[in-house]
């Protein structure tokens, strides 16, 4: 019985043993960019020695797969030697339509201290997965990675940077306890593309965490620099006195908000088109600036820029369709989230309409027309700006009465002869008028001129009718003196 239960906890004990073994094997999390589409089993930092054996699994047929082996060049930055590459599996087995692959890569007399990386790109879409490797018995030496961290630092003069340290498996990087590793940077003020002041290089203090991560913490008063891009070049040198692959990271300290000026008339006329510009001055060159442009009109209303208005980031062009005081507003915030905003007060004048009236005839200041024919005075034509044009009022005045409102006067207000002091007032919608006086006559031409074109036949018909009444008269008057005598009849 007793034999039967030591048998049973053996087993139990086996058990969790490999269930302990099989947890250690799961690849460290941030040492590596695999996902659950593309893994790989080991973790960083293994040893391998005449042969490089991995395993891993995939989403994708392996058939879409490659994999490259690259050597890691100490204190160069990006530079991958690429010594063996291949879409070739030892083995692979499908299960529940994930891909389970196997390499064992022979590398003989290789040393090295490299990349793995297996890779799937189909069409635009592109996974990879990769871990660091310690290939052969020499060469080798620790491998810094920076891990991103997106926790901002208390002070605007502190950056903190993050990194995973991997040495050879056999390897914990101390020499009989003595720690005397250390984080080294040569730095120089950086334009973008190369560096535009003398490198110096500073020793970088910091912490291991819990994790295992290390944490470097960058003060700009410490290490005593200037508000500007700088370009760090990082190394680890560990206990052995070995020196990691280089890290590159450009950082901004910027202490201070962006000074701003806005350019441009502060009165203008309304409608008419005004050109605005920003200039921005961060303290330092290369800094990076948003510029985001605001207007508000008269009456309080606030809009963003039309893209029509934009000329670039810091200039635009702008009408101003209203009269008012109007108020230009600019907010610069630089790469670090300081910010300064700043307002330009513009006050637009109004443009006053002018009058234009068209006629059949010239148009002065006395006109005199046939009241029995068709005749206008049209003012359509008067100018404003293309905002006012279409609200303007057209009044018509004759001895300080409003007679017609509209644009056009003619028979159909004033039919009667006679002469008329005209007064045309066009307001606009501010107010704004121009006014045009003129003596208007109408007169009944056509009459007067068939009157006086037919009274000599009129006078004449009745001159010729009278000599004929006379005549007839004396004809009459001699034949009443004369003997009157009956007719004979004949039978």
């Amino acid at each position: 019985m007793r034999k039967r239960i030591v048998t049973v906890t053996c087993t139990i004990l086996l058990v969790i043993s490999m269930l302990v073994s099989n947890t250690s094997a799961v690849p460290s999390k941030g040492h590596h960019h695999g996902t659950e589409k593309l893994t790989i089993d080991q973790p960083n930092g293994q040893q391998f020695v005449e042969y490089l054996n991995l395993s891993g699994t995939s989403i994708f047929p392996a058939s879409e797969l490659s994999w490259s082996i690259s050597e890691i060049i100490p204190e160069l930055v990006g530079n991958h030697n690429i010594i063996n590459q291949s879409n070739i599996f030892e083995q692979v087995t499908v299960e529940d339509n994930v891909w389970h692959w196997e390499l064992s890569i022979y590398i003989g007399d290789l040393n090295c201290s490299c990349d793995f990386s297996i890779i799937h790109q189909h069409n635009d879409n592109s996974h990879q997965s990769n871990i660091l490797v310690y290939l052969g018995e020499s060469n080798h030496f620790p491998i810094i990675e920076h891990i991103p961290s997106f926790q901002s630092p208390n002070d605007d003069s502190d950056v903190v940077l993050k990194y995973a340290v991997t040495w050879p498996s056999n390897d914990n990087g101390l020499i009989e306890g003595l720690n005397i590793s250390l984080f080294k940077a040569e730095i120089c003020l950086y334009s973008g593309e190369a560096c535009v002041s003398n490198p110096f290089s500073i020793e970088l203090p910091y912490s291991v965490q819990n994790d295992g991560f290390y944490m470097i913490q960058i003060n700009q008063e410490e290490i005593q620099i200037s508000d500007g891009n700088w370009l760090f070049n990082i190394i680890y040198r560990d206990s052995y006195l070995r020196t990691s692959n280089l890290h590159s990271k450009v950082l901004t300290f910027d202490s201070n908000p962006p000074n701003v000026t806005i350019f441009g008339d502060q009165n203008t006329t309304e409608m008419s088109q005004t050109i605005y510009s920003v200039l921005v001055d961060d303290g330092y060159d290369s800094s990076s600036i948003a510029i985001t442009w605001t207007l508000a009109n008269p009456d309080g209303d606030i809009r963003a820029l039309f893209s029509s208005e934009i000329i670039d980031d810091y200039s635009a062009k702008i009408s101003f369709n209203k009269s008012g005081s109007w108020s230009i507003s600019v907010l610069a915030i630089d790469s670090v989230g300081h910010y300064t905003r700043i307002s330009h007060v513009v006050d637009v004048e109004n443009t006053p309409p002018t009058i234009s009236i068209d006629s059949i005839d010239e148009i002065n200041s006395d006109m005199t027309f046939d009241i029995s024919s068709d005749w206008y005075l049209d003012a359509s034509n008067s100018v404003d700006t293309e905002n006012d044009h279409a609200n303007l009022i057209f009044q018509w005045y004759v001895d300080e009465s409003m007679i017609y409102s509209g644009m056009n006067l003619s028979q159909n207000v004033l039919s009667k002869p006679g002469s008329y002091e005209i007064n045309l007032i066009i307001t606009d919608d501010d107010g704004d008028k121009d006014e045009y006086q003129f003596l208007l006559t109408l007169e009944q031409y056509s009459e007067t001129t068939e009157n006086a074109a037919f009274s000599p036949v009129i006078v004449g018909s009745i001159s010729f009718i009278a000599i004929l009444i006379l005549v007839s008269l004396i004809f009459t008057l001699k034949r009443s003196n004369g003997e009157f005598k009956l007719p004979k009849w004949k039978n």
